[in-house]
């Protein structure tokens, strides 16, 4: 079992490097929304900024004490209760625990934030994180999208996760904390 063996840290300014060489990594960057540059002063801006966020936060995920991957909540909105969130796995050789991690991430929305919905954008080819997240109870919204990515129009879905529809007795045991010492502007939630 997983218990106690995938944390979450909130992210240090030291943790840049890491974090840009995974999102330049092409089967991340090509499931993205953003597309980055090779810059570690523009990587840690962009972390410092973070922590000036009502609206957006972000963590490093653990395994066995390793660093393996990256987390995040943005868009928050308290007024309607919803956010939306990302996460990937940076380092391959965990890969296949990308399916683990989501629940301790649901948990503790559901049950320490004022959130009842929690929306992920998918790109219509990223059909392994769409079968994750069917598996953990989302719905499709009909409506597809669109964006611009490398001058292409690439479409995506919504699907939405309501905390109604979450299994908290199926994975009751995903539990884990996710701190936010760092977080300024987080609004008592």
């Amino acid at each position: 079992m997983l218990k106690n063996k995938i944390k979450f840290i909130e992210i240090k300014i030291s943790d840049a490097k890491k974090i840009l060489d995974w999102r330049r990594k092409d089967r991340i960057t090509k499931f993205q929304f953003t597309d980055i540059q090779n810059s570690i002063k523009l990587q840690k801006n962009w972390i410092i900024k973070s922590y000036d966020r009502a609206d957006y936060y972000h963590w490093l995920v653990i395994f066995k004490n390793k660093l393996i991957g990256f987390i995040s909540i943005n868009g928050i909105d308290l007024i309607k209760s919803e956010t939306t969130w990302s996460w990937y796995v940076g380092e391959e050789k965990y890969f296949t625990l990308g399916g683990y991690i989501p629940p301790y991430f649901y948990n503790w929305v559901f049950n320490n934030l004022k959130i009842n919905k929690i929306y992920a954008n998918v790109f219509e080819n990223n059909y392994n994180v769409i079968q994750i997240h069917k598996l953990h109870g989302y719905k499709s919204l009909k409506k597809v999208y669109k964006i611009k990515k490398n001058n292409k129009n690439v479409k995506y879905i919504k699907m939405i996760l309501s905390k109604n529809k979450w299994d908290f007795k199926k994975y009751e045991k995903y539990v884990a904390d996710f701190p936010v010492l760092k977080w300024k502007k987080r609004k008592k939630i």
